[in-house]
């Protein structure tokens, strides 16, 4: 069949379609007069974002669950396996140095690394090894043991680990003794070493050349003489030193010059560096000065005295007594054997020395602190493993992530309306869940916003019909289920509701058969089936029965028509549209068409003819490959695809939540501006004290405030925090530019309010901002300084503080060290102090009386309205100086005493009365005098008394006395109470007698 209808139901047929996919202005394809719907699958897919992959976790978060718990309940147990009970125990050693005549005996100074280094030999590991019980071999020792030598200190702290305290323990303090054992081994060995093999060589050979010298010596002539002849030379040489001391030989005095004139070059480029960096009245720059005069003063008295030693002096140092000269061989010959002699006495004293360094040798450190069970530290075992189950767990949740995304991304089944709109390229009109959990109510409400959704989409008005079939790829998937409640909701808006079931042939010849029959049913067949509003397969040969069924006398609401398994060839297309033409003319006519699946051709044969076709999707069933192939070839056959719907849809997507949770984030975000905006300061008026006339408004002082607990913003700050000054007591650290060895820290104001570094000393401080301080110490040291700088940071204030006095927990005073309002102020002093009264807790201070002292002044600030009514805008900020005190309550009672049940003061109210506080003490007891109750009032000396009678009160005859603070409420006892007694008495012990003597037996009483 070549031509396409489309119904209009204002002409009441079905009238062709030229071009599906351009629909015309208020036609089907505009509905309502909007162009928005896309018609025959023309929709932009979806793209495969983040709200899906949130989809997809959201409906499978119970496989994240339990990859967590299987990864935690893996890792927990490797965690049990491979995390084992360490212990650490903490020993310390202190390292010294050894101090010797010479430094080959104790050898060079040993650094902290090297040292650890000699702790780690194999030697000492394999002695700790043989020693330990049970033993570790040294290769695992090492692990055990850690020597961390800690910086610019002597100690050194070893760790060892083992599986328990104990071993622990043992194995630190068998290392730290076997470790000083092996320093001092070390220490034998190399002294040992050293006098053995270096200095009894060295001295061997001075004995050597001593005896060669000797025999050189005494080869030469008049060698007897040279003891004589040495004796002579000291003598000429303290005689030259004599002279010397009063003349000096020109050589000399010429070279002392030089070297003065070297040092006083070297002077004088020393103080122009100290002039470049201080001035002249720098203590360095007058020492450097006074240096360079002393070294010019000796270099002009060793310039002006030049005088020739005479020539007999220099002779008789080279003559001897008897007046011969002294041959220069022996005298050389002579100084060396003394110089041999003198060396081979050092070898010999460090010879002795290295054999006692071997015999007692001192170590490099010795124990400062053994192990014990107090310093062992545990490995935390439990928590690593925790933290190991966590990370497991936290892979699990990966791995299953990834096996979630594998899985969506194997999986071809639709499951989301997502799914949906990106394969089948349609928008997705309408979802529905599932129907096991919805109550009836709620199939109702979805069905009737579904119904005016799609006839607000598919129909040119509100009261016009249409007609709409519903196909999807496979059988099961809840085509009948929607037409079921499409047709029960177009019902109850008050249309007419043709449903028609179209069914797939099963064979050819079955086909052919049913054809046949059907084309000689007689109509009469149709009444069988009247009851449930079922027609047989005839209608399309008779369509004016259905007509008659819905607008006959006996119409039904709905009609429903089961369409057997026909060949939909040419001739049943014929009759198949020509019937929709005559149903078509029926006013207000819905007609829902369950199309067969479209993988059986005549759902295209049929939903070819059709105005409007709805692809449905059941969620979890439908095949994404399947259903391209099958809307491709429903797109192909011309029909009209209007939309897809999804039944049992798999939960709600997250996308749908994000609005409002925009909503909830915009909402504290006014919240949030608005609390903002509410901060503001307002001042109040400062009260005079008592007989001061009160100053005018505008003339008064700021008192700042703020509608939040604490100080919030730098806008808020008072004067005293926008110039804050020094005072005593304050704390400075002090740096001077280019000089980091010149810094002071901590640096205390002294009482006196001065402040002193370097040379700027007794620098006034207090009334000093920071950087006035600065410039006051830059200008003290610019005297002596070049282009000082001085960095002044501030460590602490301490000079500001206010005092906080009366019924709080911790009066004093208070540093103000930052910006603090009334209520911080009393957090400090811990709160208000409390008493019990009356088994309730009350505060002990009296608000109504007190104050805030500011400058002489008292603040009018209403503490009540503070704290009873949190009223911020009482909440001042404190300044230095401030004096708050909360005075004592002073709490009203009244007594009561005498006949009532429970004597004792009671506290005094408004509205108290006699009867009032009498009720709260328990009430009369049974010997109390109610008709004469005494009220005491006024002071001891000058009482004033009161008759009440409460008997007349209760009765309404009298008004009740109101009492007032201090009052005594005393009730007696009635004056013939005992009286009374005995005639109670009597008259029981008669009662008694009269009863005994009746029934003859005693009677005991209770």
């Amino acid at each position: 069949m070549s031509e396409q209808f489309e119904f209009d139901s204002s002409a009441g047929a079905l009238q062709p379609r030229d071009h599906i996919y351009t629909p015309a202005a208020g036609g089907p394809g505009q509905a309502n007069g909007s162009a928005n719907t896309e018609r025959n699958g023309h929709v932009r897919s979806p793209a495969f974002g983040v709200w899906t992959v949130l989809d997809i976790l959201a409906s499978r978060w119970h496989w994240l669950v339990i990859g967590g718990i299987l990864g935690s309940a893996a890792f927990f147990v490797l965690g049990l396996y491979v995390i084992k009970p360490k212990f650490t125990a903490l020993a310390q050693l202190l390292r010294y140095e050894t101090h010797s005549a010479s430094e080959d005996v104790t050898g060079p100074a040993v650094t902290p690394e090297t040292f650890a280094a000699l702790l780690r030999a194999p030697e000492l590991m394999r002695r700790v090894s043989d020693e330990l019980e049970p033993s570790i071999p040294p290769d695992r020792l090492v692990k055990h043991i850690k020597v961390d030598p800690q910086p610019d200190s002597q100690e050194v702290r070893v760790f060892a680990a083992a599986t328990t305290p104990q071993q622990a323990v043992d194995i630190a303090n068998l290392f730290t003794t076997q470790a000083v054992a092996y320093t001092r081994e070390l220490q034998a060995r190399q002294a040992e070493k050293l006098a053995k093999d270096y200095l009894r060589k060295q001295v061997e050979m001075m004995d050597r050349d001593i005896s060669d010298l000797e025999a050189r010596f005494r080869a030469v002539p008049g060698s007897g003489n040279v003891t004589s002849r040495l004796a002579q030379v000291s003598g000429h040489i303290d005689a030259l030193n004599q002279t010397l001391a009063v003349e000096q030989s020109p050589l000399m005095t010429a070279r002392m010059v030089q070297q003065l004139d070297e040092a006083l070059i070297k002077l004088q480029g020393e103080l122009r560096e100290l002039n470049a960096r201080y001035t002249e009245l720098h203590p360095d720059v007058q020492r450097k000065m006074a240096e360079i005069e002393a070294v010019q003063s000796q270099r002009k008295s060793y310039s002006t005295n030049l005088a020739a030693l005479s020539a007999t002096g220099v002779s008789t140092l080279a003559m001897g007594a008897d007046g011969r000269a002294i041959d220069p061989m022996v005298e050389i010959i002579g100084a060396k054997l003394n110089s041999l002699e003198y060396v081979r006495i050092d070898m010999l004293n460090r010879q002795r020395e290295a054999e006692l360094y071997a015999q007692d040798p001192p170590g490099m450190a010795r124990i400062h602190a053994p192990a014990t069970l107090k310093t062992v530290s545990p490995n935390h075992r439990e928590l690593k493993i925790g933290i190991v189950s966590v990370f497991g767990g936290f892979l699990g949740m990966l791995c299953a992530l990834g096996l979630v995304l594998l899985t969506e991304a194997v999986d071809s089944r639709l499951k989301s309306a997502d799914d949906l709109k990106r394969v089948a390229r349609l928008p997705v009109l309408s979802t529905l869940g599932d129907l096991n959990e919805m109550h009836e109510e709620a199939q109702t409400q979805w069905a009737f916003r579904t119904w005016t959704m799609l006839q607000g989409r598919l129909s040119r008005s509100q009261n016009h019909g249409l007609v709409c079939g519903i196909t999807s790829s496979t059988e099961g998937e809840g085509r009948s289920t929607w037409i079921s409640l499409l047709a029960e909701a177009a019902s109850l808006s008050g249309f007419r509701v043709l449903t028609i079931a179209t069914q797939p042939s099963a064979t050819p010849a079955d086909s052919s058969e049913q054809l046949a029959e059907g084309s000689v049913d007689p109509p009469e067949t149709m009444n069988a089936v009247e009851n449930n509003h079922a027609l047989t397969s005839n209608v399309l040969a008779f369509p004016a029965r259905v007509t008659e069924q819905l607008t006959g006398p006996n119409s039904q609401p709905v009609v429903h028509i089961p369409m057997p398994g026909w060949v939909w060839n040419l001739e049943r297309r014929k009759q198949w549209r020509a019937a929709l033409n005559h149903w078509c003319k029926i006013d207000n006519l819905v007609i829902f068409v369950e199309l067969p699946p479209a993988c059986i051709p005549e759902a295209v044969l049929l939903g070819s003819n059709l105005p409007n076709l709805l692809w449905l999707a059941d969620s979890g069933t439908a095949d994404a490959e399947e259903t391209r192939i099958q809307l491709q070839t429903l797109r192909d056959a011309r029909c009209n695809l209007v939309g897809a719907v999804l039944n049992r849809e798999q939960g709600r997507s997250l996308r749908s939540r994000f609005p409002r949770w925009i909503g909830c984030a915009a909402l504290v975000l006014a919240l949030g501006a608005a609390g903002g905006r509410a901060q503001e300061t307002a001042p109040l008026p400062i009260e005079p004290p008592p007989g001061e006339p009160a100053a005018p408004l505008a003339a008064t002082a700021d008192a700042r405030t703020n509608r939040f607990f604490s100080i919030t913003g730098p806008e808020q700050r008072a004067d005293w925090q926008k110039h804050l000054t020094l005072g005593a007591g304050d704390i400075l650290t002090f740096a001077l530019y280019g000089e980091p060895l010149l810094t002071r820290t901590e640096v205390v104001i002294a009482p006196d309010g001065r402040v002193s570094y370097l040379e700027a000393q007794d620098v006034m401080a207090a009334g000093l901002t920071v950087d006035e301080l600065r410039e006051r110490i830059d200008q003290e040291l610019s005297k002596y300084r070049k282009a000082a700088r001085t960095m002044i940071t501030p460590v602490a204030y301490r000079s500001k503080k206010y005092y906080v006095l009366g019924k709080v927990v911790q009066r004093g005073a208070y540093v103000l060290d930052q910006p603090i309002t009334v209520i911080e102020a009393l957090a400090r002093a811990k709160g208000l102090e409390t008493g019990i009264l009356e088994n309730n807790t009350v505060d002990l201070a009296d608000l109504s009386r007190s104050f805030l002292m500011r400058d002489g002044k008292k603040m009018p600030i209403d503490f009540e309205r503070l704290f009873q009514q949190g009223d911020l805008s009482q909440n001042v900020q404190i300044e230095p100086g401030d004096y708050l005190y909360f005075p004592s309550a002073d709490v009203q009672q009244v007594y009561v005493l005498g006949e009532v049940s429970l004597p004792g003061p009671v506290t005094h109210r408004p509205d108290s009365s006699v009867l009032t506080v009498i009720s709260a003490r328990g009430g009369f007891n049974q010997k109390a005098f109610r008709s004469r109750v005494l009220v005491v009032r006024g002071s001891l000396n000058q009482p004033e008394a009161f008759i009440v009678d409460t008997m007349a009160v209760t009765a309404g005859r009298l008004p009740d006395f109101k009492l007032q603070p201090r009052d005594i409420v005393y009730v007696s006892h009635r004056p013939f109470y005992r009286v009374e007694d005995l005639l109670d008495l009597a008259t029981t012990a008669f009662i008694q007698a009269v009863v005994t003597s009746w029934v003859g037996e005693d009677i005991v009483e209770p």
